[in-house]
């Protein structure tokens, strides 16, 4: 009787066990799916980054100011500015670029050094300029970011 109940528990176990390992590797595909050029319902996208693409010509581009990015957009952005962005979003014809550095010194902004297509995408080069010495008074820290729209062709983004 002592080895059925033994036996019992543990293919109640193993049950038990299965439904967790099935969850583990669908989370695990989900999250290996969004490593890609794919843009979601939402217009947002995922970067990648390969450091052997070729350069093969520059992109024209236009800087964004607040006022005429794209409301979705802008409330992504107000939603994660105190970290560190690189994102990407698809309207229409366009494709918008966001660079952000998260909270730096009041007076830093960011440079776009290079805009330029390989064949294994789009390259955005920044740098955080400017700033001056750090201080924890919140009155003199800032999140500049940099917005830049292109038209859209469905290239990956490349964040350098």
């Amino acid at each position: 009787m002592k080895n059925q109940t033994k036996n019992q528990t543990k293919n109640q176990t193993k049950k038990q066990c299965i439904p967790r390992v099935m969850l583990g590797i669908m989370l695990c595909v989900c999250c290996m799916n969004g490593c890609g050029k794919e843009t979601g319902e939402n217009g947002f996208g995922i970067s990648v980054q390969n450091e052997n693409a070729e350069k093969i010509a520059d992109l024209d581009y236009t800087l964004v100011a607040d006022e005429e990015i794209p409301q979705e957009l802008m409330d992504r952005i107000a939603a994660v500015q105190n970290q560190e962005l690189r994102l990407t979003y698809s309207e229409g014809e366009f494709l918008y670029i966001v660079r952000g550095y998260g909270e730096q010194p009041r007076g830093s902004s960011i440079q776009l050094l290079e805009l330029y297509e390989t064949n294994e995408g789009i390259v955005c080069r920044t740098q955080l300029v400017g700033g001056g010495k750090t201080d924890d008074d919140a009155t003199t820290r800032a999140n500049p970011y940099i917005v830049v729209k292109l038209p859209c062709d469905g290239q990956n983004v490349v964040f350098e």
